[in-house]
């Protein structure tokens, strides 16, 4: 994201360039940024643009003119912008950057490249232990399927690839804003400091390293008081959707600066991270899910099996009374027939089991002589509720 800055007496201002076009003037009802108090200045004077994937500057003419870097910009056509460029509106000087002004490289760090990009620029040195440190941090990730388990291996081993003392991690919950899920020592960065770097990173989607936080340009002005911790290190945890976690880790000593290979690191370990716990989610979303089918289609078939249950024994009960009054009356007259006593036996448990299959509470099956699977009811009892 490009900025435009400037000073009005002794006091710094910056503006992110987020408009397209962004209109520079002293109308500020007009113009996003604007000088009004300056005569100089035309109330709409330039305009900020992007064009093939580069920001331009085009002059609207009026008071004092349009300079870059000291030559007139022809209000007919644009002029590209680089990093570090000055525009003068008049008497008004503005300074463009590609990235928030102020970071030197080594004291404010932010969008460092890729981990093997930052290992290009040291061609004197191997890498291997921190290759083997990231590898081993990265397979223990994989061995967790957990995500709650993961975000505390992810902090834990973030601060080992990082010699961080102390860190945290964090998820954005929305509307409740960030919450602290895991913690490893005492963060002594107060908590509006810890948020407003959070929200930077969240905003600007770059991983920071800052070794002076107290001093840093881009968490001034936020009315949260400097930490009292030293050097620092916060990367955001991404999906599609957006931010949804980061990572916060701290030296104690400022003699033991991070550097931009230990924000490399991290940003690596960082989008693995990310893709490690969005899987575990998936994973467990899911489990849920097919939990909640197989449970919607195990209440069912229940539902089934009383239905049919309401309809054997509406079937059968009428043919079974007759069955067992002709018996019974058979009894009477033949009191030693034993088979008659059997035969009323078996009417009783017919009665019994469908009474029972009304009851039933879980569709639980037993193998059958032929291979098959039947419902189990039972010997002789009523079914199992």
């Amino acid at each position: 994201m490009p900025y435009l800055s400037w000073m009005e007496g002794n006091q710094p201002f910056r503006h992110a360039v987020v408009e397209d076009p962004c209109l520079l003037g002293r109308d500020s009802s007009v113009c996003p940024v604007a000088r009004p108090d300056l005569d100089t200045v035309a109330p709409v004077h330039a305009e900020l643009f992007r064009k093939e994937g580069q920001w331009q500057v085009k002059a609207l003419g009026a008071a004092g003119g349009t300079t870059l870097n000291g030559l007139p910009v022809d209000p007919s056509q644009g002029r590209p912008l680089q990093e570090g460029d000055v525009l003068l509106l008049g008497t008004w000087r503005l300074s463009f950057t590609e990235g928030f002004p102020g970071l030197d490289g080594t004291t404010f760090v932010e969008r460092v490249g890729d981990f093997f990009d930052e290992m290009q620029a040291h061609p004197d040195r191997t890498f291997f232990a921190e290759l083997k440190q990231l590898y081993g941090a990265t397979e223990k990730l994989l061995e967790e399927v957990d995500s709650d388990a993961l975000e505390k291996i992810i902090l834990e081993e973030s601060l080992r690839l990082a010699a961080g003392d102390r860190g945290l991690f964090v998820r954005r919950q929305e509307p409740e804003g960030w919450c602290t899920v895991h913690q490893i020592g005492s963060v002594e960065a107060g908590p509006e400091q810890v948020q407003s770097v959070l929200d930077y990173v969240a905003r600007e989607r770059t991983a920071v390293l800052s070794n002076r936080p107290e001093a840093d340009p881009r968490f001034q002005g936020t009315g949260a008081q400097a930490p009292r911790s030293g050097p620092l290190l916060c990367a955001d945890l991404a999906d599609e959707e957006g931010t949804v976690g980061a990572l916060w880790l701290e030296r104690t000593s400022s003699d033991r600066p991070f550097d931009r290979l230990d924000l490399a690191i991290l940003q690596a370990f960082a989008r693995r991270g990310s893709l490690v716990v969005r899987h575990a989610r998936l994973g467990r979303a899911l489990d849920q899910s097919d939990r909640q089918t197989r449970q919607a289609l195990a209440t069912e078939r229940l539902e089934t099996l009383r239905q049919m249950a309401g309809t054997l024994k509406h079937e059968i009960n009428n043919p079974l009374a007759v069955i067992s009054m002709q018996v019974e009356m058979l009894q009477r007259k033949y009191p030693e027939e034993v088979k008659l006593a059997k035969i009323g036996e078996m009417a009783d448990r017919i009665k019994t089991l469908l009474q029972g299959l009304q009851k039933i509470r879980e569709a639980a099956t037993e193998g059958y002589a032929d291979g098959s699977s039947i419902l189990k009811l039972g010997a002789g009892d009523d079914p199992q509720p």
